[in-house]
């Protein structure tokens, strides 16, 4: 099989719109300022991106380790068997969550600026 011309016009026009996409996309996150924990859709804490710090909030079915470390979040320790929240790693964008459902546990980090809405399910 051979390579025509009209292929490399496309495999470029592709590679053109894909780097196009990448940079327009990556300029739509804001950095994050604050760390918002809610537990049962109540805040809880609201601590600053800028310290390195750790706090616990305590859920239905025990404590939940939150850290913020170098402008990012996510959980540390939590009581559960599947370790998803864990496994899901740092949050630092505005807009971002880290949810820890079962213990109702929910880290998002908010910024100056919201993005807007991603989607709505109804």
């Amino acid at each position: 099989m051979r390579i025509t011309t009209a292929d490399k016009i496309l495999v470029a026009a592709l590679l053109i719109l894909n780097g196009w996409l990448f940079a327009s996309w990556g300029t739509g996150f804001s950095k994050g300022d604050w760390v918002v924990v809610t537990v049962n859709q109540k805040e809880t804490i609201r601590l600053s991106l800028d310290q390195d710090q750790t706090t616990h909030v305590k859920g239905p079915l025990g404590l939940t380790e939150v850290e913020i470390k170098n402008g990012q979040a996510r959980i540390v320790r939590s009581p559960c068997n599947n370790k998803v929240c864990i496994k899901s790693g740092y949050i630092r964008y505005a807009d971002r969550l880290a949810a820890y459902i079962p213990n109702r546990v929910v880290v998002r980090i908010v910024g100056k600026s919201h993005r807007g809405v991603d989607a709505v399910v109804g």
